[in-house]
């Protein structure tokens, strides 16, 4: 179920069987107040409302950085909505850039302090296959 999209750059989704979020990027082309409508206000409380217990990072087709005040938001609120939620894992599926990866690889030491486990797949089937190995 598609929960929020901003075409050309995002598309956050809810899977029900794995009760998790899924993020699916294309780049990383945002602007603070759209992070915040498409993550927090949408995605955290849809997550809240239906037991998320993990959030998937789908950057497979994702380009570029996140501007740094985004950067911070991430560092500052989202992990720790995450946890106040009861989400345990961010799961991560890299991109082929290694400038993206990089700015996903910056918040491992943000989730940890959030009691959060970051966990690397390849792939979306693969993050609910292991979803489902660890509930």
């Amino acid at each position: 179920m598609i929960v929020h999209e901003i075409p050309g750059t995002l598309v956050v989704e809810w899977n029900d069987a794995a009760k998790t979020m899924i993020d699916t990027w294309s780049s990383y082309s945002i602007t603070l107040p759209q992070f915040r409508e498409a993550i927090v206000s949408k995605g955290i409380a849809h997550a809240r409302a239906h037991g998320g217990r993990a959030w998937v990072m789908d950057a497979t087709r994702a380009k570029g950085v996140f501007p740094q005040d985004v950067q911070k938001l991430i560092e500052t609120e989202v992990f720790k909505g995450f946890a106040a939620i009861g989400v345990k894992y961010f799961i991560t599926i890299k991109s082929a850039s290694a400038v993206t990866n990089m700015s996903i690889n910056r918040y491992t030491a943000h989730l940890g302090p959030c009691g959060i486990q970051m966990v690397d797949v390849p792939d979306v089937n693969r993050a609910i296959v292991w979803l489902r190995e660890h509930p």
